[in-house]
């Protein structure tokens, strides 16, 4: 059924009801802990168990294009559903993650990533994988160079550094 019989205040709040769910569900699958059965809900979407920086990657394209689907509507701020998906991805793919995630620039990190929670990105850190056999295979030249790619021992530290952050 379209949604042109409905008036436009009934059509933008049935747009944010469902663009918001999808966010909250894509957001919680990305950066759920894995496990933790206090947080799940009816939908059956449970958090990711690994990701690497391809997975991430793939995530900030779905991200684009449901953000593009969101102006499409015409509903205006719609796309905004979408600003903590956005978020978390564009942090986990910033080179500059190692150096944000520092508490000496916990300032520079909320101006840049302003709705960014530290507790969010320590739970994507916990199932963050090495790109594995492909990775070696393509060398780094063959790396994409417009995202982060984080080693196995760069991952334990930031997860302390992180951690030694959350309150």
């Amino acid at each position: 059924q379209s949604l042109g019989p409905m008036d436009e205040g009934a059509r933008a709040g049935l747009h944010f009801s469902c663009c918001g769910h999808v966010s909250e569900r894509l957001v919680y699958h990305f950066s759920g802990k894995p496990g933790d059965v206090t947080t799940m809900d009816s939908s059956g979407v449970q958090p990711l168990t690994k990701i690497d920086a391809f997975g991430i990657k793939n995530l900030a394209s779905d991200c684009a294009e449901l953000e593009r689907f969101a102006d499409s509507t015409g509903v205006p701020q719609l796309r905004d559903c979408f600003s903590e998906l956005k978020t978390l991805t564009s942090i986990m793919l910033d080179k500059g993650l190692p150096i944000l995630l520092l508490p000496e620039n916990a300032g520079a990190r909320r101006r840049k990533y302003p709705i960014l929670s530290l507790e969010k990105v320590y739970n994507i850190l916990e199932k963050y994988i090495g790109t594995g056999l492909s990775d070696k295979l393509m060398g780094s030249a063959g790396r994409n160079q417009d995202m982060l790619f984080i080693e196995k021992k760069e991952v334990q530290l930031l997860l302390k550094v992180v951690k030694s952050q959350i309150h």
